[in-house]
Order: C-alpha cells, then sequence, then structure tokens
C-alpha cells in the first residue's frame, strides 16, 4: 500500500514541476496533481478520513470511498468555491482596483518620502507588505520592480536589496493574511475566523518580514548585483509606471481604505 508521505511527495512535485518546468498554468498543475493524487490514494484511506475526520459512519464513508476520482474532485472544489470563492473574487475585484486607479502607487511613493532615500529598502518591504494582502503577488511584483530599477539607478547601489525587500514583505502577507487564496482556503479548512487569522498572519508576517529582511541586508553586502540594461519592453514598462505624475494619483486616505476596512472589521 502506497504510503501518505509518499503520496504527499508526488502532489509537491506534480504541482511544482508543472509550474516550473512544464510552465503550466497553476490551475491545470494544482487540476492534475489532485487527479493523480486521488487517483492512487487507497479506498481505506478515504474511508478513514471520512470516517475520522468528517464524523460520517462507516456505512456512508465506504459508499463516499467508492466514488470516482471525478466527482470526489467536482465536490471538494465546490466545497471550497462555497467557503471562499465569494471573498477570492472581491479581494481580487480590490486588488484590480488598487493597481488600475493608481492607489498601490500612492501608497508605494507615500512611504518612500516618509523614510527618505536611506530608509528606502524599509519603505520597499512595509509597502509590499501591506499590497501583498489583496494584490497577488507576480502582480505586486511587476508594480515594485521598476520602482527598484528607479531607485538602484538614483543611488547606485542597493539594487538586489530592493528587489529582496519586495519579496520579504510581499510574500509574508500574500502567503499568511487573508483574503490572499492561500491562507483563506486555510482558514476556511480548519475553521478558523477570519478575524483572528488576518490579525494573527499580520504579527506572524511581520516577524517573517524582519527576519527576511535582515538575511537581505546581510546578502546584498556580500554579493551585492548591479541592475542589467534593459530592453524595449522593459524600459517602456519602466517609464508607464514611474513616470505617473503625483496629480494622476488618488489621495493616500482612499488608496489604504480598501486595506484597512477588513482589518479594521
Amino acid at each position: 500500500m502506497i504510503s501518505p508521505l509518499l503520496l504527499l511527495v508526488i502532489g509537491l512535485v506534480l504541482v511544482i514541476g508543472g509550474i516550473v518546468w512544464l510552465r503550466m498554468h497553476a490551475f491545470l498543475a494544482l487540476a492534475l496533481a489532485a487527479f493523480v493524487v486521488g487517483s492512487l490514494t487507497p479506498t481505506s484511506y478515504l474511508e478513514r478520513h471520512f470516517t475520522e475526520e468528517k464524523g460520517e459512519s462507516h456505512q456512508r464513508a465506504k459508499v463516499l470511498a467508492e466514488e470516482s476520482i471525478g466527482k470526489r474532485l467536482a465536490d471538494g472544489f465546490g466545497r471550497t468555491c462555497g467557503k471562499v470563492g465569494i471573498l477570492i473574487a472581491m479581494a481580487a475585484i480590490i486588488g484590480t482596483c488598487l493597481m488600475e486607479s493608481g492607489a498601490a502607487m500612492r501608497i508605494v511613493r507615500s512611504s518612500l518620502s516618509v523614510f527618505g532615500e536611506k530608509r528606502a529598502p524599509e519603505a520597499m518591504a512595509g509597502s509590499s507588505f501591506l499590497l501583498g494582502i489583496p494584490v497577488f503577488f507576480d502582480t505586486l511584483f511587476y508594480l515594485m520592480v521598476p520602482l527598484a530599477k528607479a531607485l538602484a539607478l538614483q543611488t547606485k547601489k542597493n539594487y538586489l536589496l530592493y528587489v529582496l525587500a519586495i519579496v520579504a514583505g510581499g510574500a509574508m502577507t500574500h502567503s499568511l493574511v487573508p483574503p490572499t487564496p492561500g491562507p483563506l482556503l486555510v482558514a476556511g479548512e480548519l475553521e478558523v475566523d477570519l478575524g483572528r487569522m488576518i490579525v494573527g498572519g499580520l504579527i506572524v508576517g511581520s516577524f517573517g518580514m524582519a527576519g527576511a529582511f535582515a538575511y537581505a541586508r546581510w546578502y546584498n553586502g556580500k554579493f551585492p548585483i548591479e541592475v542589467r540594461s534593459m530592453d524595449e519592453s522593459d524600459a517602456g514598462v519602466f517609464s508607464k509606471i514611474v513616470e505617473i505624475k503625483e496629480t494622476q494619483l488618488p489621495p493616500l486616505f482612499f488608496s489604504l481604505s480598501p486595506l484597512a476596512l477588513p482589518v479594521l472589521l
């Protein structure tokens, strides 16, 4: 009988390999891993899961365990959507609004103006920490990297530190604070109160960001990296983001309100 640990390893290999090596969309990689792992999972494991974790009777657990893999995946996906689907959709809308309206840019620029050039890495990490809550990490990264390049060209140093600061801030809230899909799903599966999950994620994430930022400073001092020359497409994105006028951006209060309101509530 195949061990649960081996099933876990197979799932991880399929997800990571599908995304990184085969360049699959994350949804397709996850669906493939779920199908393969579900097909390999013995019926005895499923019966145990339904009786011990879901509280089903032995007879009902046996019926559920013998269902086809397609039906089990569809039912599981439907339950997940029922728990967190609306929240994920609304968070995606908030994140898109922050990006398209210029609110995200206003938050970043305000942080830079408060901290100043000497503390620009801290400003980048803090801004990414806030924006990583509603904005998907890849979108956040595309927003912030041109600013990191602009700062590095202006200061003639610390390009690696700026980029790692973005990662340190954004990765923490993206992986720990709802309504980002990952932590939102964890909260739903473990039946954790969303308010506690948000506050706890912010606290734990702040410590994680501080540790990652300290490592980024050390690594930047040991192995500095200069800004590489940009091709025409990169230069176009760079100029479009960096050269936005202050008058085109919304006020800071309105920019922060979509982030602050869920936490306050």
